[in-house]
C-alpha cells in the first residue's frame, strides 16, 4: 500500500508560518517514506473561501518547493460526503439535535454551576420519531451530532507517543449544522478514507478532534490511519502565535527576500532535537527528516533566526546554483567573479542589485582622501586583475605612503564601493578594469 499524507488549508487568508510548517513536515515526511504528498483545499466555508487564497496558497506552496501528486477541493464532493452521511445515519451513529445556542449555553452554565463536566447530556437521544417528526414541521431545524461509543480512544502519536481519552468524559460532536452545512470532522475523515490517507500530522489543536475521527473511521468501517501533533510555535514572550501569524505569511516573505530553502531549513529544524540545518538541496533535506526528533514542547520563533539563517543559504549557493537568479533580476552580466564578491555580504539575494550599481559607476565615492587616492593611482598596476592584486597593490602603497590598516584600506574601500564596510576588496579588483578603478578613485585619464 502506498503511504500518502495531505496537508489540508482552507482558503480564507494567506498561507502563513504556522500553517506552512504543517505543510512542510507532512512534505519532508511522506517523501521521506517514499508515498504520496495530496494537497486537499478544505472550502466546504462558502462565506469565507475565496478563490484568490486558494491560488496564493498554491503559488505559496509551489515556491516554497513543494510539489503534490493530487490536489482536489471538498466542495466538488458534497455527493460524496450526502452518501456517508446516509450511511451513518442508517447505523444510527449521528442522530438530530434541537436545541438552541442559547439553551446549549444554559446547559453548559448549569454544569459548571453544579461542579460537573460541560458534556453534552444526549438529551436528543430521548426524543421519539414522532416528536423529531413534529419538531421539524413546526419550523425547527435540527443539527447533528455523532454519537460516540463509551469506550478509551488511544493511539501512538508520531511525536507524542500514546494518547488516550475516556470518550464519556467528551461531548458528542457536531458534524451537521441547521443550516446543512458541514463542520470540519466529517468531510476531512471521509476525505482521507477516499485518498487512502496512511499518516496524517497536524497541529496539537486537532489531538481532541482526532479522538472523535479514530472513531469516525471505525464507524465507516476504515482503516484508521497514523496521526501525528506537532506543538505551534511560540513568541519570543511564550505566547501563541495562532493568528498573529498571519502577519508573517509567506507571501510576505517570499516578497521580502527571503529564499525558500531558507524557511524549508528553518521549518523541518525549529522544535527539533537536531541543529538548524543548512541544507541547500531539498532532497537532503527530506532525506534527513525524522519525525521522532520533533519535541513536544513549543519552539520560539524567531526572525532574527531566520534572517541569519537567510544569509548562511545564500553563502552556501555556488554562482552554478544562483544564476538564474540574477536573470530574474535582469542582471545579465554577472558572473561567479561576481558572486564571490558579494555573497558574504548580503542578508537578501536583490541586494546584489546595489553592489551592481556601485561597481558599474565611474563616479567617485570619497573626495575627503585626494591626495592620498592620487598617490595610490600612480602605484596601481596594469590590469587584468586576480585575487592577488589587491594585496600587490597596498603593499606598493604602503611602502610609498608609509599608512597601514584602517589609514590605508578606508580611503580605498570608500573611494572603490562608497561604503565603509563591505565585502573583500580582493574579490572587487578582478571585476574592474585599470581605466574603471582611475576614475573611481577620481583620476581622469
Amino acid at each position: 500500500m502506498i503511504a500518502r499524507s495531505r496537508f489540508a488549508p482552507s482558503p480564507t487568508g494567506l498561507l502563513h508560518i504556522g500553517n506552512a510548517r504543517s505543510a512542510v513536515l507532512n512534505w519532508a515526511y511522506i517523501n521521506n517514506k517514499g508515498g504520496e504528498f495530496i494537497l486537499r483545499i478544505d472550502d466546504t466555508d462558502r462565506v469565507r473561501s475565496k478563490n484568490e487564497y486558494e491560488s496564493k496558497i498554491k503559488k505559496d506552496l509551489q515556491w516554497l518547493g513543494i510539489t503534490w501528486h493530487k490536489t482536489f477541493n471538498q466542495s466538488d464532493r458534497l455527493k460524496i460526503y450526502d452518501y456517508r452521511i446516509q450511511e451513518l445515519k442508517e447505523k444510527k451513529r449521528i442522530y438530530p439535535c434541537f436545541e438552541s445556542p442559547e439553551e446549549l449555553s444554559l446547559k453548559k452554565k448549569s454544569q459548571l454551576t453544579s461542579g460537573r463536566p460541560p458534556i453534552y447530556d444526549r438529551s436528543a437521544l430521548s426524543l421519539s420519531s414522532e416528536e423529531i417528526t413534529n419538531l421539524i414541521k413546526s419550523g425547527k431545524k435540527p443539527h447533528w451530532r455523532f454519537k460516540l461509543e463509551y469506550k478509551k480512544i488511544e493511539w501512538t502519536d508520531l511525536v507524542r507517543g500514546t494518547v488516550s481519552f475516556e470518550s464519556k468524559n467528551l461531548s458528542d460532536p457536531i458534524l451537521i449544522r441547521e443550516d446543512g452545512s458541514l463542520l470540519y470532522h466529517l468531510p476531512s475523515v471521509i476525505d482521507d478514507i477516499e485518498e487512502g490517507i496512511t499518516d496524517i500530522i497536524r497541529g496539537e489543536d486537532h489531538i481532541t478532534n482526532t479522538a472523535f475521527h479514530i472513531q469516525i473511521f471505525e464507524a465507516l468501517n476504515a482503516k484508521i490511519p497514523i496521526f501525528g501533533h506537532h506543538p505551534f510555535l511560540i513568541d519570543h514572550e511564550g505566547k501563541g502565535f495562532g493568528k498573529r501569524l498571519g502577519s508573517l505569511s509567506i507571501e510576505k516573505m517570499r516578497k521580502e527576500g527571503y529564499e525558500n530553502l531558507t524557511l524549508l531549513n528553518y521549518l523541518l529544524s525549529i522544535g527539533t532535537s537536531t541543529n538548524l540545518t543548512k541544507e541547500i538541496k531539498s532532497e537532503s533535506l527530506i532525506k534527513n527528516f525524522d519525525i521522532a526528533n520533533i519535541s513536544t514542547s513549543s519552539p520560539k520563533f524567531s526572525i532574527e533566526v531566520i534572517k541569519s539563517l537567510n544569509k548562511d543559504i545564500l553563502q552556501a549557493f555556488n554562482y552554478s546554483d544562483i544564476k538564474n537568479k540574477f536573470l530574474a533580476l535582469n542582471i545579465k552580466d554577472a558572473n561567479a567573479d561576481f558572486w564571490q564578491f558579494i555573497k558574504n555580504n548580503i542578508d537578501f539575494f536583490q541586494e546584489c542589485i546595489e553592489w551592481k550599481e556601485i561597481l558599474n559607476t565611474s563616479k567617485p565615492f570619497n573626495n575627503d582622501d585626494l591626495d592620498f587616492l592620487k598617490e595610490a593611482a600612480k602605484l596601481l598596476p596594469n590590469s587584468p586583475y586576480n585575487i592577488s592584486s589587491w594585496d600587490q597593490w597596498t603593499s606598493l602603497i604602503k611602502q610609498k605612503t608609509g599608512k597601514k590598516g584602517k589609514e590605508l584600506f578606508m580611503p580605498l574601500r570608500k573611494a572603490l564601493t562608497g561604503k565603509e564596510k563591505g565585502p573583500e576588496l580582493k574579490y572587487l579588483l578582478p571585476l574592474l578594469s585599470k581605466e574603471h578603478i582611475l576614475k573611481k578613485l577620481g583620476i581622469d585619464r
